[in-house]
C-alpha cells in the first residue's frame, strides 16, 4: 500500500563502480624553481608581517620607504626580489642565501619575541625546502645564529616559550641534514650545549616546551652517537672552523 511506496521512496539504488581517486601530492618545492621561489617569498612576507608591528626602529621622514627601513627589513624585502630573479632558484647560492636575512632575525636585539618565533619558523621552513642543496657552511651559520639568539627582554612567557621551542627545531634540522657532517665537533658541541641550557630553563617554564625539549635532547644525543663510526672522515677539514662567540 502507500506506506510500503514511501518506505521505498526512501531508498536509494547502491552506485557500484564509483571510486574516489585521491589527488596526487604535489611535487616538492625544491623539485620546481618557481615554486621554491614563491615558498621563500611566502617565508619572507610572513616575517615582514609580523616584523613591522612590533620593530623598533625609528622612520625617517623621507619619501622613499627602502630608506626609511630597518636593515632587516630591508634585507628581507631583498630576500623575495632575490628569489623571484632570473636564474636565482637554479643557482646553488641561494639556498645559503635565502637563509642569512632570518639568521639576521634571529640574531638582532632590535626583533621581539613574535618576530624572532616567526623568524625561526621561516628558516626551519627553507631548511627542510632546500635541505638536500644546503652546504656545511649554511648548517654552521645556523647553529652559531641559534646559539646566539637574542630579541627584546620582557617577552610574554608564552612567546618566550615558542621562541625556545623554535630554536630547539632549527638545532635538529641542522643535525638532521644531508649535510651535516660537514658541521665538525665544535658545531655539534654548541648545538648539544644550547639544547641543554634550553632543558634547564625548560624545567620553569610550561609543561609541553619541557617535554619537546627533553624529545629534542633525546634525538640529538641519538644523532651525535649515530654518527660515531663517521669520526675522523670528515671532521679535519672543518677543524679550523670555531663556532661564533655570543
Amino acid at each position: 500500500g502507500p506506506p510500503q511506496a514511501a518506505q521505498l521512496g526512501r531508498h536509494r539504488p547502491h552506485r557500484r563502480g564509483v571510486v574516489a581517486v585521491a589527488a596526487a601530492p604535489p611535487p616538492p618545492p625544491h623539485g620546481d624553481p618557481a615554486a621554491l621561489a614563491c615558498a621563500i617569498s611566502a617565508q619572507a612576507s610572513a616575517v615582514l608581517a609580523v616584523m613591522r608591528r612590533g620593530l623598533r626602529h625609528p622612520r625617517a621622514a623621507a619619501a622613499d620607504d627602502a630608506a626609511a627601513d630597518h636593515p632587516l627589513v630591508a634585507s628581507l624585502k631583498a630576500l623575495r626580489r632575490l628569489a623571484f630573479a632570473p636564474l636565482a632558484a637554479a643557482s646553488p647560492s641561494l639556498p645559503a642565501a635565502a637563509l642569512r636575512p632570518f639568521l639576521d632575525a634571529v640574531r638582532s636585539e632590535d626583533a621581539g619575541a613574535d618576530a624572532t618565533s616567526a623568524a625561526l619558523a621561516a628558516l626551519h621552513e627553507v631548511m627542510a625546502l632546500t635541505a638536500p642543496a644546503l652546504p656545511g657552511s649554511a648548517l654552521r651559520e645556523v647553529v652559531d645564529a641559534v646559539a646566539c639568539c637574542r630579541f627584546e627582554a620582557g617577552a610574554e612567557p608564552a612567546a618566550e616559550e615558542d621562541v625556545l621551542m623554535r630554536m630547539l627545531q632549527a638545532l635538529l634540522a641542522c643535525l638532521r641534514a644531508p649535510a651535516a657532517p660537514a658541521l665538525g665537533d665544535q658545531h655539534v658541541l654548541t648545538a648539544v650545549n644550547t639544547c641543554f641550557r634550553v632543558v634547564h630553563q625548560a624545567a620553569a617554564k610550561g609543561e609541553l616546551l619541557q617535554r619537546f625539549s627533553r624529545h629534542v635532547m633525546h634525538e640529538l644525543v641519538r644523532l651525535v652517537f649515530a654518527r660515531l663510526p663517521l669520526i675522523g672522515a670528515g671532521d679535519a677539514d672543518d677543524a679550523a672552523v670555531k663556532p661564533e662567540v655570543c
